[in-house]
Order: structure tokens, then C-alpha cells, then sequence
């Protein structure tokens, strides 16, 4: 096989697989009642704000890469579901940061809990050697980004 072929071949399984997994990985059956009506970039946005509470949201939305317009409607609907209010910020007494109310870390740990099913359940397909080296091959793909 001529290696452009290869390489067209290789890409399409890849692009398979990332598929089949995020399809699997989002069945209804392992989202959280908690977490159902919160999108990808709302869990983020959470996550973000736990991670480094006096983050200021100029950072989180460099972090995530998405327009300020974007961020802005996530943290209003955060807000309005009573997961984050919006703060002055000690660093920067100019900019805003999002601090988790009790109903925020709640869905964070629901959230971590979630997380930790899914890449078990990924995890668990493979045995032993298998595992060391797919988390290699992982962490080496996103090292790169």
C-alpha cells in the first residue's frame, strides 16, 4: 500500500473511532440528571472557575478559545441556574472572575464524578500493557495541541 494511502486509510479510522467513542461516551445512560441540561462549554466554564477560582473571565474565554460574546451567555445562564456568581476580581480590581456557589461544586463533583466513569469505562477495554501505552500515545496527542 503506497504510504499516501496508508496515511488516508489511518485518518479515516482515526476519525471513526473519535466518533464511535464521543457517541458512546455521551449515551444518556451515563449523563447525570444533574448534568443534563448543561453543554459542553457550561461543564468548562465550571470547571475552570473551581480549578483557579481568581481566574478573571478574559482568561477563561483565551483559555477555551471562544469569543467573548460566547462566554458571556454561558456564565448568564450559569448564573441564572445558580451555579456562579460573578465577582470583582483581587488580582485585577477592573475585571470580573465566576466563583462556584454551593449549588456549583455540587455539579462539579457530579461533574469529576462523570468524567471519571467515562475514561474508566474507555480505560477498562484494554488490559494492562495496553492501558500504559494508550495513555502514553494520549498524553503525548495532547501535548501537541
Amino acid at each position: 500500500m503506497r504510504e499516501v494511502d496508508k496515511l488516508k486509510k489511518q485518518i479515516e479510522i482515526v476519525n471513526n473511532a473519535i466518533h464511535r467513542i464521543l457517541l458512546n461516551v455521551k449515551r444518556p445512560d451515563f449523563v447525570s440528571e444533574l448534568l443534563k441540561n448543561l453543554t459542553f462549554l457550561d461543564l468548562h466554564v465550571i470547571a475552570l472557575a473551581c480549578e483557579k477560582p481568581d481566574r478573571i473571565l478574559k482568561e477563561i474565554k483565551e483559555h477555551l478559545r471562544i469569543p467573548q460574546t460566547t462566554l458571556s451567555s454561558s456564565v448568564s445562564k450559569l448564573e441564572k441556574l445558580g451555579f456562579v456568581k460573578r465577582i470583582i476580581n483581587r488580582r485585577d480590581l477592573r475585571s470580573f472572575s465566576i466563583e462556584l456557589t454551593e449549588k456549583g461544586k455540587k455539579i462539579m463533583e457530579e461533574h469529576r464524578r462523570v468524567d471519571e466513569e467515562q475514561a474508566k469505562r474507555v480505560i477498562m477495554m484494554l488490559e494492562g500493557k495496553e492501558r500504559d501505552e494508550f495513555v502514553a500515545l494520549l498524553q503525548k496527542i495532547v501535548s501537541r495541541f
